[in-house]
């Protein structure tokens, strides 16, 4: 089975140059599963969608890049060469950025009843420096993340939570790829359209306006289980003391740990983790009333207004198919701005 294999074994793949219909390089049962697209120069998005029924694993390398990796169903585990071992399961952003020619390996976990799903995003460092006008260096530098750094090489490799918003639109990115062609210039222009709108996403949410001093790494990892906490359980009427208490830190050092590494309060990151399950129910058909409850809502007015606030839209609006807009909307003085 390829998943008992030594990856340094394997031969190597650069994510930025697999291209549709020559997969050679993958492993033969992952090849149904694998969509590869290049909606426009400098840009490749990787799509697996399958059920391959194993381990698939392989050597990775390529020249300086941004790679963003939304994992929404699998496990999988990668490293850079020399470098700590990262653990992802389903729910998860895995970011690789870096500043010179880098090699590692990675493990797909296929081997469940279940399907593996995950939307990898790929551009150059140019291209990502263009669209940001951040240097790699300011870009690792400006991360909210409690692991990551691969201080032997110009390189990160992290993993953070990916929030409801960005695992819908990396399931956008999947379900184009079953309804427009390969080449279709409308179908394209969408592609990159929803690319961007992922970076967009997950820079708003893992990027600070400028580097600032972040809690230490032991809070770091209690904060991110905190907000996994949060996004597991949103209708539960959480209090800053209970949060607090489930994930072992104080309540100033909870409320001062997510206003520097995520941009809001405990009970802002909530709200906006309430509205972006809302979102998500509304187009899936669930009535206003339904989803209010659902979502840890008590007042319907309440629930209405908040929803206004963050979306730009009513609820009903976003039923009938109305665009809800971002869900992170800058609030106050301190929010990700870049």
């Amino acid at each position: 089975m390829v998943g008992t294999q030594n990856p340094s074994s394997l031969p190597a793949l650069d994510p930025g140059k697999l291209e549709a219909g020559r997969l050679e390089s993958v492993h033969e049962s992952w090849r149904h599963a694998i969509q590869s697209i290049k909606p426009c120069e400098g840009l490749c998005i990787n799509c697996i969608d399958g059920r391959p029924g194993n381990r698939w694993d392989f050597r990775a390398e390529g020249p300086p890049a941004f790679s963003l990796n939304i994992l929404l169903e699998g496990r999988m585990q990668g490293a850079i060469d020399d470098g700590p071992v990262i653990n992802a399961r389903a729910g998860s952003a895995i970011l690789m950025a870096s500043g010179q020619h880098t090699s590692g390996w990675d493990r797909l976990d296929g081997l469940s009843e279940s399907a593996f799903r995950m939307v990898c995003i790929h551009l150059p460092q140019a291209s990502i420096t263009q669209l940001t006008g951040l240097g790699m260096d300011d870009l690792r530098r400006r991360l909210r993340t409690s692991i990551g750094e691969q201080p032997h090489v110009d390189a990160f490799l992290g993993v953070m939570p990916a929030s409801g918003a960005l695992q819908r639109v990396a399931g956008d990115l999947l379900g184009l790829e079953g309804g427009l062609a390969g080449d279709c210039i409308a179908g394209n222009l969408h592609r990159r359209a929803k690319a961007m709108e992922a970076i967009a996403c997950f820079l708003s949410e893992n990027i600070t306006r400028q580097e600032a001093a972040l809690p230490v790494p032991g809070d770091r990892r209690r904060l991110f289980e905190a907000r996994e906490m949060l996004e597991a359980s949103y209708a539960q009427d959480w209090k800053v003391s209970s949060l607090a208490r489930a994930v072992g830190l104080n309540e100033n050092r909870l409320q001062t740990g997510f206003q520097a590494l995520f941009g809001v309060s405990v009970h802002a990151c909530l709200i906006r983790i309430r509205i972006d399950a809302a979102v998500r129910m509304l187009m899936g058909g669930a009535s206003v009333t339904d989803t209010a409850y659902a979502v840890g809502f008590s007042h319907l007015s309440h629930f209405s207004r908040t929803f206004r606030n963050h979306t730009g839209v009513s609820p009903k609006q976003c039923a009938m198919g109305v665009d809800a807009g971002p869900i992170f909307r800058p609030s106050h003085a301190g929010s990700t701005c870049i």
